[in-house]
C-alpha cells in the first residue's frame, strides 16, 4: 500500500485569498466534533484596527493558541511575515494527537513548510489517519495531489455547495 492510498478520504480545499477556506473547514469541524476523534490545527488571521498583521495557530483538540507569523523583518519569513518557529511544536503536537480519525490541516502552504518537521508530520497524518480535510495554498496544489488529495477549488459562488458536499463526503449532515 502506498502513501497515497492509506487515507480513505483526503479532501483539499483551495482557492483565492478571502473566499472562505478556513471558514469552511471551521464550520465542518463544528459538525464533525460529535462524530470523529479529531486532530490538527487551524490558522487564523490576527488583525489590528482592521489590518491583518499576522496569523495564529489553534490546536483543534486542545484549543491552545499560539502566534505563528507576524509582520516584521527577520528569518525565516514568507512575504512580509516572520515565522515563529517555536509555534511549529504546536503544529506537530496537534497533528500527532491520538486517537484521530479526522485530521484538520489548515493550511498546506509556504509558512507551514518553514516548520522543520511539517513534511514528516504531514506524511504521518496521510499514512495513519483515515480522513483528512485540509486547506491548500494555490501554489501547493501539486504537492497535495502527489500526496493523494482530491482538491476542490472554492469560490464565493460555490461556497455553500462545497460545504454541503464536504459534509456529505464525510458522512455528516446538518
Amino acid at each position: 500500500m502506498t502513501l497515497r492510498e492509506r487515507a480513505e478520504l483526503k479532501l483539499g480545499i483551495s482557492g483565492m485569498p478571502g473566499v472562505g477556506k478556513t471558514t469552511l473547514v471551521t464550520k465542518v469541524l463544528e459538525v464533525a466534533k460529535s462524530k470523529f476523534a479529531i486532530c490538527g490545527f487551524i490558522t487564523v488571521e490576527v488583525r489590528d484596527g482592521g489590518k491583518r498583521i499576522g496569523f495564529d495557530i489553534i490546536d483543534v483538540n486542545s484549543g491552545e493558541r499560539k502566534p505563528f507569523a507576524r509582520e516584521g523583518i527577520g528569518m525565516p519569513s514568507v512575504g512580509k511575515y516572520v515565522i515563529n518557529l517555536g509555534t511549529c511544536t504546536l503544529i506537530s503536537k496537534a497533528l500527532r494527537h491520538k486517537p484521530c480519525n479526522l485530521a484538520i490541516v489548515d493550511e498546506i502552504g509556504a509558512m507551514e513548510f518553514k516548520c522543520p518537521n511539517f513534511t514528516t508530520d504531514l506524511e504521518e497524518v496521510v499514512s495513519n489517519t483515515p480522513r483528512i480535510l485540509a486547506t491548500i495554498h494555490r501554489n501547493y496544489i501539486g504537492i497535495a495531489k502527489r500526496l493523494g488529495f482530491e482538491v476542490i477549488w472554492l469560490t464565493r459562488e460555490n461556497w455553500e455547495m462545497t460545504y454541503k458536499q464536504v459534509l456529505k463526503r464525510l458522512g455528516l449532515s446538518i
